[in-house]
């Protein structure tokens, strides 16, 4: 039985590290960071047959790519799926309830405790064990001085775990009389948020069931407006508060291998009397049994007479340190427990063979002289493959994406500017303290660990890959005869063309997603960054990997954009919109200094709801005491026609600091004004309106089939960012899913009399150059396609019309040079609401 263990992704600008356990029937994958779907699609790599996801920690550098894998895996046929993960694990999955769900899936999840009491040894029996590996964890705690700057407490085993799988008993019994959580729920007044210990988990898991039931047996595709999982009593309350404890705990995991049992030895049988027939069947499962040998003596016959030595299991390592806080608790769990035998050296004869160790540092780590003694301490054979920021090079992961970016940066370098990448560590590798196996950990690498072989790179990744081996010919990359034409003609059009001068013609619009429901090679799900000279950053939805997309368009100075972003709005809670949400938040928390400024954030009381609880986990800017702070708005409270409403006064409290926020964020903007419109969608949703002082107005239509509110709302648009899911020859199934086509969206431009129009949102179905439009007429808006990583001032927006012949040239090569390959996903069963 051959089996490996391999690299999807290393920590970069865009991926947090992935390693994967591959067997011919089965695949477990250890930690899902933001962009894990999109690195699968780029690599040509399957998830079918993943038994299991196991997460080293509960947050967005490691797990904040798990909501959109879910949703793939049931989209993808895979119907069960177990996922592992440290205290904590089921309140970040139920925080998720109103946007990550399908009843075609269940998952059963495995919250492992952090912190356990000393008459419990849980790390020697496995969290997890099926035919092909057992998982043992290891709880790895930030060191005790830290735990208390940080007021957490360190709970007991029993006060954590929603499942004690070891030993069965907690230290904190509910009393025998108390009610099952079913009276709790059915009971008119049912509020989650007083539920406390194991009936507050028991809630939880109730929740995650609630998600993912299993009860439909394929992806139901319905014109029908439903709920895709029914929503018991509580489901849209705050979830109850999480038991204080050290969320800055982690796991780290041994895998350990199968035992492959030793070679039947047929001359050796043979010699002693056993012959092939039902004796032999009997002693190759373990039994002994009587023969009568060639030398005509009877004797028992059992494995060990005629089965050869069976190998010992191959163990993989995967160790999470994400502070220096955190080497003294590993190495304190590698001293003794059952994680000590896999540490150390000497000639005992050992049931185990450890081939590789993936060290996840956080920074200072892998620098740390404690962290490289431990690294030392383990048999010199064994093989180490650090992620670690400072010390890993940071190339283009989807390549396919960069190949044509850079292709149609010769077209114009400002539009297409090149993804920013560097093959370059900030610091390299002192080999001289550290074990001879040491190298960096690069996405593709694979390790075998039966047969064993050392670590080599995936040849075919490596021959997918077109944008490196460009960038380094430093030559342009070669076009066909017929691109070379289309860009010779379009960069003529551009250089020939006069401009009238207009306003607004400096605000910047940077598409860093223009896909839907799903991630594609060649585009991101939906993210719109619009530009204010000289006033600040707007963000208009932020789907799975939008920091990511932030980081590939501005390089190092994504921190200057991070500090002067001073709004997102979300339109809706739907995954291909705000999944990013949190990461980017989380990652506003690393400034230093901190903003001066608070964030404001506009959407609907359900993506607020989802954010305050999963702050409970990860600090995003909603406590009191935190570095970068977040004000909301509520969609509602700015709507357009402001619904009738009172004075600035009325309302509860989040209503009236909604309008007070709205008119701070103006000021900070220089905004005349920036408001809501409600759109017509399966899920309820806004479009936005913002108008300058300048004289400027920008519309930007969430998720939407045509309405004539967008229309009235936004009269006179300089631009109208408008969704454009569907061909124009699917006029119904855009209906029935409750968005536009191309030509209804440009339609709804014509009508509110828009100078621009920048269609988006684009289907799967569409994973590089969407379907033509018609010619446009005197007197027309000017429309434009989007594409990801394109920076276009709205007054160069008439140029990308301009480049469209050129553009789907490049694709056409493309296509041509890395041939096509099926659809991972069949996008008419993907739900695109």
């Amino acid at each position: 039985m051959s089996w490996n263990a391999s690299v999807l992704s290393s920590v970069s600008s865009d991926t947090e590290p992935t390693v994967l356990i591959t067997f011919d029937s089965a695949k477990y994958i250890f930690n899902v960071g933001e962009n894990t779907t999109r690195t699968f699609l780029q690599s040509r790599r399957n998830w079918k047959k993943t038994r299991g996801v196991f997460l080293t920690s509960v947050g967005t550098q490691r797990a904040s790519g798990l909501p959109g894998l879910l949703m793939t895996f049931a989209d993808s046929g895979l119907t069960s799926l177990n996922i592992a993960g440290p205290a904590g694990l089921l309140h970040f999955m139920a925080a998720m309830r109103k946007y990550t769900f399908r009843e075609n899936f269940s998952v059963n999840p495995i919250e492992i405790p952090t912190s356990r009491l000393l008459d419990e040894s849980p790390d020697d029996i496995p969290i997890y064990k099926d035919d092909h590996i057992s998982v043992f964890a290891l709880p790895v705690s930030a060191e005790i001085q830290s735990q208390e700057a940080s007021g957490s407490v360190t709970l007991s085993h029993s006060e954590t775990s929603v499942d004690n799988r070891r030993s069965g008993k907690r230290k904190r019994s509910p009393s025998p009389d108390a009610p099952p959580l079913q009276e709790f729920i059915s009971h008119p007044d049912f509020d989650p948020t007083t539920l406390v210990g194991k009936m507050a988990q028991d809630w939880l898991r109730y929740i995650v069931r609630t998600m993912f039931p299993g009860s439909a047996a394929k992806p139901v595709v319905s014109s029908e407006k439903i709920e895709h999982v029914s929503q018991p009593s509580g489901f849209n309350c705050p979830l109850p508060s999480l038991p204080s404890c050290n969320q800055r705990a982690t796991l780290a995991y041994a895998v350990v291998g199968p035992r492959v049992r030793g070679k039947f030895d047929v001359k050796r049988a043979e010699v002693l009397g056993l012959k092939a027939g039902p004796l032999r069947a009997r002693v190759a499962k373990g039994e002994t049994v009587i023969v009568m040998g060639q030398d005509g003596v009877e004797r028992s016959v059992g494995p060990s007479d005629v089965v050869g030595t069976s190998e010992v299991p191959g163990v993989v390592l995967i160790l999470d340190a994400p502070s220096t806080a955190h080497i003294p608790s590993l190495v304190k769990g590698f001293e003794s427990g059952a994680f000590s035998k896999y540490w150390g050296k000497g000639p005992e004869k050992k049931d185990h063979t450890l081939r590789v160790v993936f060290h996840l540092c956080g920074n200072d780590v892998f620098e740390h002289e404690q962290y490289k003694a431990f690294m030392k301490r383990f048999e010199d054979d064994v093989h180490h493959i650090v992620a670690s920021r400072d010390h890993v090079p940071d190339p283009i992961t989807f390549t396919s994406a960069a190949f044509n970016q850079l292709r149609l940066n010769h077209l114009d370098g400002d539009i297409f500017p090149v993804p920013k990448y560097s093959l370059e560590a900030k610091k390299t590798f002192n080999s001289s303290d550290l074990p001879s196996n040491t190298d960096c950990m690069r996405a593709h690498t694979m390790i075998h660990i039966r047969p064993p072989r050392p670590p080599l790179q995936d040849p075919e990744a490596e021959a997918n890959d077109l944008f490196h081996p460009a960038v380094l010919s430093g030559e342009p990359p070669p076009l066909s005869d017929a691109a070379r034409t289309h860009f010779s003609e379009a960069r003529a059009r551009v250089e020939e063309a006069t401009v009238p001068d207009a306003i607004g013609k400096d605000v910047t619009v940077v598409t860093l997603g223009t896909g839907s429901a799903i991630p594609s090679k060649y585009r991101n799900v939906s993210g719109t960054l619009l530009c204010t000279p000289g006033a600040g950053y707007i963000l208009m939805d932020a789907g799975e990997g939008t920091w990511g997309q932030l980081s590939r368009n501005y390089g190092a100075a994504v921190w200057d954009v991070l500090r002067g972003l001073k709004c997102i709005f979300i339109s809706h809670i739907r995954g291909d919109h705000h999944i990013c949400l949190a990461k980017i938040l989380a990652m506003r928390q690393l400034l230093d200094p901190p903003p001066e400024e608070p964030l404001y954030l506009i959407s609907n009381r359900m993506v607020f709801l989802y954010l305050r609880d999963y702050n409970a986990l990860e600090e995003l800017g909603f406590s009191e005491d935190a570095r970068a702070r977040v004000i909301p708005i509520l969609s509602d409270e700015i709507h357009w026609r402001n619904k009738g409403r009172g004075g600035r006064n009325s309302g509860d409290q989040d209503q009236k600091g909604s309008r007070l926020a709205a008119e701070a964020l103006c000021k900070t903007l220089r905004l005349q004004k920036i408001n809501t419109v409600d759109v017509e969608h399966r899920a309820r949703c806004h479009g936005l309106i913002i108008k300058h002082l300048d004289g400027w107005s920008v519309v930007f239509s969430g998720d939407t089939v045509p309405t004539q509110k967008l229309v009235q709302a936004g009269a006179g648009a300089t631009l109208l960012i408008h969704e454009a899911t569907m061909a124009d020859d699917q006029v119904e199934m855009a209906r029935a899913k409750m968005h536009s086509t191309f030509g209804q969206a440009i339609d709804i431009g014509k009508s509110m009399n828009a100078q621009n129009i920048l269609l988006t949102h684009f289907s799967a179905r569409y994973p590089k150059m969407p379907p033509s439009v018609s010619e446009r007429q005197a007197g027309d808006p000017v429309v434009a396609f989007a594409f990801d990583h394109a920076n276009i001032k709205i007054g160069d927006m008439w140029k990308i019309d301009a480049y469209a012949r050129a553009i789907e040239q490049s694709f056409i090569d493309i296509a041509d040079i890395e041939g096509e390959e099926p659809e991972v996903i069949d996008a008419v069963h993907v739900d695109i609401s």
